[in-house]
C-alpha cells in the first residue's frame, strides 16, 4: 500500500463529458470565444473612428490674406549645414501660426534674385499681419522681410 500514489489524475476526457452532459440537460451554456481577429478588427474600427472624429482641424482665420516675402540679401547668413535647421525653425513657426488658422502656405523660390521664400498668411487687419511678420524667425539670420496684402 505504501507504493500507491497519493493522488491519481482523472481521465482527461472526463471534464468534456461532464460539461457536455450539463449542456444537454440545459444547466450550462457554452461560452463562445470570439476569435482574435474579430477583436482586432473592432479595435481598428474604433481607432479609425476616433482619429477621424477627434483629429484637430484648423480652419483659416477670418480676415485678409497677406504675403510675407523673405529676402536673402547681402546681410543674410544662413545657419551652417544644408539648411535643415533653417527649414525646421521656419516649419515650427508656420505650425504655430497654423494652430490659430493664420497660416495658408509656404513657398521656396529658386533662381536669380534675392527673394528666397514666401509665406501666405491670414490676418484680421494690417496691424495683425505686421505682428505675424515680425514674429518670423527668418530675421535671426540677417534676412529681411517684406509684407504685402493680397488683393483679390
Amino acid at each position: 500500500m505504501t507504493k500507491l500514489p497519493l493522488e491519481t489524475q482523472p481521465d482527461p476526457t472526463l471534464e468534456e463529458r461532464v460539461v457536455s452532459t450539463l449542456v444537454v440537460a440545459g444547466l450550462v451554456r457554452r461560452r463562445r470565444v470570439w476569435p482574435v481577429w474579430v477583436a482586432a478588427a473592432a479595435a481598428v474600427l474604433v481607432l479609425a473612428f476616433g482619429v477621424t472624429v477627434f483629429r484637430p482641424t484648423h480652419t483659416l482665420a477670418q480676415g485678409k490674406t497677406y504675403v510675407v516675402l523673405l529676402y536673402e540679401d547681402s546681410t543674410y547668413r544662413p545657419p551652417a549645414g544644408n539648411g535643415e535647421e533653417r527649414v525646421a525653425v521656419l516649419a515650427r513657426w508656420a505650425d504655430s501660426l497654423s494652430t490659430f488658422g493664420k497660416f495658408e502656405r509656404a513657398l521656396r523660390l529658386s533662381g536669380p534674385g534675392t527673394l528666397g521664400g514666401v509665406f501666405i498668411v491670414r490676418a484680421a487687419d494690417d496691424a495683425d499681419a505686421a505682428r505675424i511678420a515680425a514674429s518670423c524667425p527668418f530675421t535671426q539670420w540677417g534676412g529681411h522681410i517684406e509684407l504685402k496684402r493680397l488683393e483679390q
